[in-house]
């Protein structure tokens, strides 16, 4: 059955233009890789052409889709629901089985919907050639925020990133804020399992791999 309810919401999505274009992950024709390639692939023609780019990497700490605003029939709707909800698991460790727990948060593992429904890697990036693009990327990040709170959602300010891609070799310090919380600066991140720095040169992520 979750086959075909995530079939359906798929398909529903696609063909109402809900999702938005730069998604990759779960549609038809894109993947994980996919995405990481498109972002880094921005990045690097603009550093090829010596033009910095600014980047916030967002940390959703609560982050599941509101599919009752997305046009699906509200039957599916209510089996998701049911589906989601009075979950609980067990673990297994050497073959013994730990006592059941009630699940509350969080992505279902082993699920087809799990991942589906729970969207929580996002990066914003804007070229910067002047304050104009700076103060652009804050506003981003300040409608980001006004959308935040509409839909009950929850972003951790202290594990988000804020990177600056650039080649210049005296570095400008880059202050973005989620309300008044200040996001931290940082040289490397991991995105969607991929360690990416700033320079976008792969050596880190080629020894945590080896």
């Amino acid at each position: 059955m979750e086959h075909v309810i995530a079939r359906y919401l798929r398909h529903v999505w696609e063909m109402s233009g809900w999702l938005y274009e730069g998604q990759h992950g779960f549609r038809p024709g894109y993947s994980c890789e996919s995405q990481v390639v498109a972002v880094c692939q921005d990045i690097a023609d603009s550093l090829d052409k010596g033009v910095r780019t600014d980047a916030i990497i967002i940390d959703f700490s609560k982050a599941f889709t509101k599919i009752e605003t997305t046009g699906v029939d509200l039957r599916v709707v209510v089996w998701v629901k049911e589906f989601l909800l009075g979950r609980s698991q067990k673990v297994r460790v050497d073959g013994q089985l730990s006592e059941e727990v009630r699940v509350t948060s969080g992505v279902l593992q082993g699920s087809l919907l799990g991942p589906l429904l729970f969207l929580d890697d996002c990066i914003i990036y804007r070229k910067i050639t002047d304050s104009k693009d700076i103060e652009n990327l804050q506003q981003d990040l300040n409608i980001l925020g006004e959308w935040v709170v509409e839909n009950e959602m929850k972003i951790n300010p202290d594990k988000s990133k804020a990177v600056s891609f650039t080649k210049a070799r005296v570095k400008e310090r880059t202050r973005y804020y989620f309300g008044e919380q200040l996001i931290p600066e940082a040289s490397i991140f991991k995105y969607l399992g991929i360690i990416i720095r700033n320079d976008l040169n792969w050596a880190d992520h080629v020894n945590y791999t080896l």
